[in-house]
């Protein structure tokens, strides 16, 4: 397999392994909705600011969002909305 081949192959792996909790797939329905920073997760989840960090940590490193400071809080973005059709997707095939 070619080096870029590989590559892809294994940012595909760590999108699917970001995608394998239902609270980081929560998560990110939420900031689909709109932007957020890590105290909207914190209450609108009722998770402690640790876990939502290691949460975000592990999107980040998928590539899924992007963390842009704004003051003292950093905004949470979606990099790409075709994330969420390809949890909508998931959930399509599981209903049937």
């Amino acid at each position: 397999m070619y080096n870029s081949e590989r590559r892809k192959v294994v940012q595909v792996e760590e999108i699917f392994k970001a995608l394998a909790c239902k609270w980081r797939i929560e998560i990110i329905k939420q900031i689909a909705k709109q932007d957020l920073c890590m105290c909207d997760l914190e209450a609108a989840n009722y998770i402690d600011k640790t876990t939502i960090s290691r949460h975000i940590a592990i999107l980040q490193n998928a590539g899924i969002i992007e963390l842009r400071r704004e003051g003292q809080k950093k905004r949470i973005i979606l990099k790409d909305n075709r994330i969420l059709e390809l949890i909508n997707l998931a959930e399509k095939i599981v209903e049937k």
